[in-house]
C-alpha cells in the first residue's frame, strides 16, 4: 500500500523493533538524524498500523502504537 508519508531522512521499514532501535539510538546520544526526521518516522509509523486494516495489533504492537503517536504528538 502506497502511504503519504512525511519526509525523513530514516530509511528504515515501519516496525516495531525498528522503534526501540531507534528509541535506544535516541537514548544513548548516537542518533545522526534529527529530532524532527524522528518524529516525522513515528507519524508515519502510526499511519501504517492506521491503514494496516485487518490486522489485529497484539499488546506489543498497540504500546508501540501509543509511543509513537505520543512522540508525533509532542
Amino acid at each position: 500500500m502506497d502511504w503519504n508519508c512525511n519526509e525523513t531522512s530514516i530509511n528504515i521499514p515501519y516496525t516495531v523493533g525498528d522503534l526501540k532501535s531507534l528509541l535506544d539510538t535516541l537514548c544513548s546520544k548516537e542518533n545522526s538524524f534529527s529530532q524532527y526526521d524522528f518524529v516525522n518516522w513515528c507519524d508515519n509509523l502510526t499511519m501504517v498500523f492506521d491503514n494496516d486494516e485487518g490486522t489485529e495489533l497484539d499488546e506489543n504492537d498497540s504500546m508501540a502504537f501509543t509511543i509513537a503517536r505520543d512522540i508525533e504528538c509532542q
